[in-house]
């Protein structure tokens, strides 16, 4: 599978930022190119597309949590995305030193790195409702290694003190 190239995304991200037609042209086109390519491998939804939600499970929980519109679907999946890859790296699947690097790069998007305060038991409850949830069981896209992802469960305590880490001071 062809995937989109961590290091072309962080050698033109001012390019992308600066909405440079060529840059913007090639990125939608390889992610299209990758979509079709997941989506055409799990035409039923049956696990492997479940990657294109990267990010989600947070994302949505800060979505909701926050109210509809307080923060972009962008913004919080970006931030999702910094949360899951902590996730991956407290399940030992990724290195401390991926999850700097993907949080700098969503940092140089200009997206928040931080996520919004909320009781924890909140989260929990806003993550159970998630579409990739199981059983009441929450299931995370996690980084297995970089450049492959997959779907894990993980335990209450290892989400919440990777939320706490990456949460701002109380609100």
């Amino acid at each position: 599978m062809a995937r989109l190239d961590r290091c072309w995304i962080e050698a033109h991200l001012a390019a992308l930022r600066a909405c440079d037609r060529d840059a913007l042209a090639h990125a939608v086109q390889r992610s299209c190119e990758i979509k079709a390519w997941v989506v055409g491998q799990d035409e039923r939804e049956s696990g492997l597309r479940a990657i294109l939600n990267f990010g989600h499970t947070f994302g949505h929980a800060i979505e909701a949590g926050q109210g509809y519109g307080a923060w972009l679907h962008g913004e919080a999946v970006g931030c999702g995305m910094v949360l899951a890859a902590a996730l991956s790296a407290e399940l030992g699947l990724v290195s401390a030193e991926f999850v700097v690097r993907l949080t700098r790069l969503i940092e140089r998007a200009g997206l928040p790195t931080r996520a919004p305060r909320m009781a924890g038991e909140r989260w929990l409850e806003l993550m159970r409702v998630d579409k990739k949830a199981e059983a009441g069981q929450i299931r995370f896209v996690v980084i297995e290694s970089p450049g492959r992802a997959g779907l894990r469960a993980a335990p209450d305590e290892t989400v919440l003190g990777v939320i706490e880490r990456h949460s701002d001071a109380a609100a």
